[in-house]
């Protein structure tokens, strides 16, 4: 069984990287962060199907959701290949 609370966790976490990674980029704007398309590639990709017309607090809470997401599904992963790496040994 997958623990829904611990890909959670990594969800939120996603979501903190993306927010701390957004803010960074958005206020040191001479310095880009390296890392930056690896860090939120969730949100790029689930903001890749909207318009750049889009308003911002829209596109915010896409980006958000898009970490979680993104986040989640890695953790639910993580959890799966330790399970099957498990049963085999």
């Amino acid at each position: 069984m997958i623990n829904f609370k611990l890909s959670s966790i990594w969800g939120f976490t996603g979501i903190s990287i993306g927010l701390g990674a957004f803010l960074f980029n958005y206020y040191m704007v001479p310095v880009s962060l390296p890392g930056y398309s690896v860090l939120v590639s969730p949100a790029i990709l689930t903001l890749s199907f909207f318009s750049e017309e889009t308003y911002f607090a829209p596109k915010m809470v896409l980006f958000m959701s898009g970490q979680f997401v993104g986040y989640f599904f890695i953790g639910t992963l993580v959890q799966l290949i330790r399970k099957l790496s498990a049963r085999k040994k």
